[in-house]
């Protein structure tokens, strides 16, 4: 048991810095980002939340692989991650086939904003439960890529 303390505490490190990192932007969007202009890059936006829905879906791998946790409270928090996973998993991959059609930022904005409530959720509930490194890679992941996007529908840098 000894033993097992720093590589705990280890864990609970990097599952807070991640945190911070996944959420730091999520905080922030709802400011409008001050900088220069950007111009809607269809190509690059649609590889964008093709790249999303992939991180997204192998997140959701990652938590269905994962035990699911011993405490009946760490439980529900589980299985409450795993649903906003689904949801997430299900707009992004509405995100991406909208924009593969050709959707524009103006046609999309709402399902991108849906991802970035849904991103929310993910996190207050990753604050309560231990989140076993495979997920919490696949979700910063996640959210690095979503940070790129954002951009392209706030009109800033």
């Amino acid at each position: 048991m000894i033993h097992s303390m720093p590589r705990r505490a280890g864990r609970l490190a990097v599952v807070a810095l991640s945190i911070a990192v996944f959420g730091a932007a999520s905080a922030g969007a709802q400011i409008r980002p001050a900088g220069g202009d950007v111009k809607w890059d269809q190509a690059r936006v649609t590889q964008y939340a093709t790249e999303l829905n992939k991180a997204i879906a192998d997140a959701e791998l990652q938590v269905r692989k994962s035990p699911t946790q011993t405490s009946l409270q760490q439980r529900q928090t589980w299985y409450d991650l795993r649903e906003t996973l689904r949801l997430l998993e299900n707009s992004s991959g509405r995100l991406q086939s909208e924009l593969q059609k050709g959707a524009s930022a103006e046609e999309t904005r709402s399902t991108f904003d849906r991802i970035d409530s849904l991103r929310r959720d993910a996190e207050a509930t990753g604050r309560k439960s231990m989140i076993p490194e495979p997920v919490l890679e696949s979700l910063v992941k996640a959210g690095a890529i979503h940070n790129q996007m954002r951009p392209y529908y706030y009109g800033k840098t």
